[in-house]
């Protein structure tokens, strides 16, 4: 078991050091998510919010190897993404003593950082792989789906009641794209558990929603 867990932790450092962010992917970022030309602090702040996803993948990589057996590859790297956003996210909930608060005049509700066709998308979809896995009693994998809808609410309710900090448009930006990838996130964890040519699909929903761009005029104000 140990040497499990350490081979499983040393894939986690890999993908880690393969994954680990730099100035260009802060800029890169931030332009998929409609920063037009971000500046070096904006750039900063994004890369701060990578880091704080992957630094934690080697030690869920390391906490899967004390499950059984349950899906593929694939469907191991999903939980470990998703479940670093769950974390990150939680983290953000106590914002840095250095960070700047920033206050907004209007409430801010999950319509205004979030597609409506994404979160409609997800609901659809995950709805009808729980009916599924229900229905062929695959109560193994329908228990994997409860908890990545679990870490999927979560998710979208820290990225929506976070405390604002730094630049209100990356801010604005990195919370809509924490809802959009956590809900392709779940979607392709639904395909990959219900398996055949629907894992297939809901990788593509993923890739489709985490790169669902925002509403212009909510980003920017």
């Amino acid at each position: 078991m140990l040497i499990d867990i350490v081979i499983a932790a040393a894939w986690g450092l890999a993908l880690l050091v393969t994954l680990w962010p730099m100035a260009q992917n802060g800029v890169r970022l931030l332009k998929r998510w409609e920063i037009a030309d971000p500046t070096e602090a904006q750039v900063e702040e994004a890369v701060r919010y990578l880091k704080r996803r992957r630094l934690l993948y080697p030690w869920i990589y390391a906490g899967l190897a004390l499950a059984p057996p349950w899906t593929d590859g694939i469907g191991q790297l999903v939980v470990v993404v998703l479940g670093g956003s769950l974390l990150a996210e939680l983290l953000a909930l106590r914002p840095r003593r250095d960070a700047l608060r920033v206050a907004t005049l209007t409430p801010r509700g999950l319509f205004d950082i979030a597609s409506k066709w994404v979160l409609g998308s997800y609901t659809v979809l995950v709805v009808g792989g729980a009916i599924y896995l229900g229905m062929s009693q695959q109560w193994d994998r329908f228990l994997w789906l409860v908890l990545s809808v679990v870490a999927t609410v979560v998710i979208i309710w820290a990225a929506v009641a976070r405390p604002a900090t730094g630049d209100q448009a990356v801010d604005m930006a990195l919370r809509t794209r924490s809802v959009h990838v956590s809900a392709g996130l779940g979607v392709a964890l639904a395909g990959v558990l219900i398996g055949h040519s629907i894992g297939f699909v809901g990788i593509l929903a993923w890739i489709s929603m985490a790169n669902t761009k925002p509403v212009p005029a909510k980003i920017k104000g």
